[in-house]
């Protein structure tokens, strides 16, 4: 199933000139002398002050501290400051946002609320120029020339629909425009570890600018790394077994033909070949240390890519007018030694294949038209998902193969408003209509039987939201809301034993906060708090099929809830100076599951309870504390200190990651044109595992990233 990949590598000069002229006619010298201390009185104000960010977090353009709901938002500098480079990395700046990285995946986890361990989706929604990345293997691209990140916690199913229960990640893209701007850089880094591997190299850049001055313009962008990784193969000395290889790409053509029209198109790219051999056993006989692998089976991990998003916008003299098309293509090629270990047992080979075209159309208000700001829209999308599974054993009478193919079909009609009293009081209001058809069909083939099964399904849901916010200065507001959200219903790809256990229903979410934002002393601080809890309904969760040995299935059969708080400072207390800091607990418990598991000891079935017992994947706190200075002269510097407290990797919490901390520098010489930055990330060489299961009565692990030291340089124009 493997495919024959095009490579290219980026390489060329960049280079623009461009030059400001201004005058001012001055009445008289002492007026001119006047008139430039102002000057420098304003621009030393604006230079103290922490910046404004206009986000779209509700699909409509508003400061970031009128959003009645807890939102993180990363600027294009900010994440260039904190060495933030994909979403594994963003999620560790985040309160009360994990991720659960693995090469079984990327589940971001939201206030402890995370899909059950073999689901392809994500209760996180994600999105790149607000087009959906539907499966949470896409949910950790490389970040390359990036506007800014959203990050909103809470259910978000009125705005965003499906698989948004939890919270929803928005990356928005730089466009190009008027202004010629461009940049390339190289960056090395090396693993600190003892495998003698070459290390890691990361280059790329970008240039965008008008082609037709105020009508066209174009933007290119581009990024490839090249990286042994951290892991050794033991069994044949091979120190790529984690190795990196990625490219991408970005195109953006923008057509602006008058005042009220920005049609903009974006194509993107993404070319993945890297390494699968991360697991180890932590226990047993077959353990190896830390960062080794011993196996003699496959071992590669291939993903490649493709999007286009249309945006047309119109802006009108009584609404505005916004549609979105967006279509992406993703497919991901890994195969794996099953039983990690060198031993001749047999591989693990899975292909997953996405295909999304989805059509937004948004209606909305002018922009301060009046006390009533509303937005109401129409969403549709086809998306056809297949799934290979093909387990290669060498005993040819536990061979066998699934191959399911889903095809889901939705369409939303959806609408917010808020309605401002006495110019404090604001009054929010939203409500979604979703629907989705499904229809899936498994093929399973083992040594003596072939079987194949099919069965349709379809969900109606309403998804309201409703929030009151209040103004008790023009820098202090506080809030209330209550909205709903869902996991959708899907099909069981690789546990079905026929058509009784091939499906699952939804699970539902309610959320309750309450929270305060505040800009303190002349903007020099800003502090945001909130206090969440959230009720989970009809959780889905992996169950053992009663009778059948091995057997298991995906049921909707647990009740749970979350409950927290999140606190997020920024302060600069003297200009060039920043602190930045943000903590995150959070609670969770079952709530209700009791069901049926084969004990090994007694080798029967009996029943287990559940309730009471932590959700997995689920940080009882999270923080980041971080100091930066940056200086006239152009010295930049940094230090993070980003924290993860313990939680379980398993529902039964025998598995249990105790808390640990990271340790993050940045250091160099931030020049006009020039930059150069020494970094070192993990610099204590903490360890940690981003995964733990139980396998073959042993634990077997994934091991987090080592201490890594680097340089890089960038080159701007």
């Amino acid at each position: 199933m493997k495919k024959n990949k095009g490579r290219f590598k980026l390489a060329g000069t960049l280079a623009a000139i461009f030059a400001v002229t201004f005058g001012i006619n001055l009445l008289s010298v002492h007026l001119a002398a006047a008139q430039q201390e102002r000057m420098k009185q304003v621009v030393a104000q604006e230079e103290y002050e922490l910046e404004t960010i206009t986000v779209t977090a509700q699909k409509r353009e508003e400061n970031v501290h009128d959003v009645p709901m807890s939102v993180s938002v990363f600027s294009d500098i900010q994440l260039e400051d904190a060495g933030i480079e994909n979403t594994l990395d963003l999620t560790r700046f985040t309160p009360n946002v994990y991720m659960k990285y693995s090469t079984a995946g990327n589940i971001i986890v939201f206030r402890g609320i995370s899909a059950f361990d073999t689901s392809i989706y994500s209760s996180a929604g994600f999105y790149v120029d607000d087009v959906c990345y539907p499966l949470h293997y896409m949910h950790n691209p490389d970040f390359f020339d990036i506007e800014r990140v959203e990050v909103l916690k809470g259910p978000q199913g009125t705005l965003y629909g499906r698989n948004s229960e939890s919270g929803v990640i928005n990356i928005i893209t730089k466009q190009p425009d008027n202004d010629l701007r461009g940049k390339i850089f190289g960056e090395y880094g090396n693993y600190d570890t003892s495998h003698g591997n070459i290390g890691s190299y990361r280059t790329g850049g970008n240039i965008s600018g008008p082609i037709v001055r105020d009508k066209l313009y174009i933007g290119l962008a581009g990024q490839w790394e090249d990286s042994d990784g951290f892991m050794k193969n033991e069994y044949n000395d091979d120190n790529k077994a984690g190795k990196i290889d990625h490219l991408n790409g970005r195109g953006t053509l923008r057509w602006t033909p008058t005042d009220r029209w920005d049609i903009t198109l974006i194509g993107d790219i993404m070319d993945d070949d890297d390494g699968k051999g991360y697991y180890r056993f932590l226990t047993g006989p077959s353990k190896t240390g830390r960062h080794g692998i011993a196996y003699d089976g496959e071992n590669y991990w291939n993903n490649e890519g493709d999007g286009q998003t249309l945006r047309v916008k119109y802006e009108g003299n009584v609404f505005n007018l916004l549609s979105l098309t967006g279509r992406s293509y993703y497919d991901s090629e890994r195969g794996s030694d099953f039983d990690c270990t060198s031993a001749p047992f047999g591989n693990n080979i899975f292909e997953f294949e996405n295909n999304l075209l989805s059509e937004e159309v948004r209606v909305s208000s002018l922009k301060n038209s009046g006390p009533f700001q509303w937005l109401a829209g129409l969403y549709g999308f086809t998306e056809d998902t297949d799934v290979a599974f093909d387990m290669q054993r060498q005993n040819q009478a536990m061979k066998q193969i699934r191959n399911t193919e889903m095809d889901i079909d939705g369409y939303a009609i959806f609408g917010q408003g808020t309605y401002t009293l006495f110019d404090k009081l604001h009054l929010t209001a939203g409500l979604r209509y979703d629907h989705l058809d499904l229809e899936g069909e498994q093929e399973f083939i083992s040594a003596n039987s072939m079987e194949k099964y099919n069965k349709g399904l379809d969900y109606d849901e309403v998804l309201p939201k409703f929030s009151l916010a209040y103004d008790f200065t023009h820098d202090i507001m506080s809030y209330a809301s209550v909205s709903k959200g869902y996991l959708a219903g899907g099909y069981s790809y690789n546990f079905a034993t026929g058509p009784e256990n091939f499906t699952y229903d939804p699970e539902y979410t309610w959320n309750y906060e309450i929270g305060v934002k505040t800009s303190r002393f002349d903007k020099k601080l800003k502090a945001n708090l909130s206090l969440f809890y959230i009720d989970i309904e009809d959780k889905q969760v992996t169950e053992y099929v009663p009778g059948v040995m091995g057997a298991r299935k995906i049921t909707n059969a647990a009740e749970a809830h979350s409950q927290g708080v999140e606190l997020e400072l920024q302060a600069r207390p003297v200009n060039g100076l920043d602190l930045i800091a943000g903590f995150g607990y959070t609670d969770t418990e079952v709530d209700d599951w009791v069901t049926t598991e084969f004990n090994k000891g007694t080798s029967q079935f009996e029943q287990y309870d559940y309730t009471g017992n932590d959700l997995p994947n689920a940080p009882q706190y999270t923080y980041n504390l971080g100091v930066q200075y940056r200086h006239q002269s152009g010295f930049f510097g940094r230090a993070d200190l980003l924290g993860i407290g313990d939680f379980y990797f398993d529902a039964k919490n025998t598995l249990k990651e105790s808390a640990y901390q990271i340790v993050n520098l940045r250091m160099g010489y931030e020049g006009e044109s020039f930059d150069i930055i020494f970094w070192c990330k993990n610099m204590f060489d903490e360890e940690f595992e981003t995964m733990k299961i139980h396998w073959g009565g042993n634990e077997l692990g994934h091991d987090g990233e080592p201490r890594m030291f680097g340089v890089k340089m960038t080159y701007r124009f």
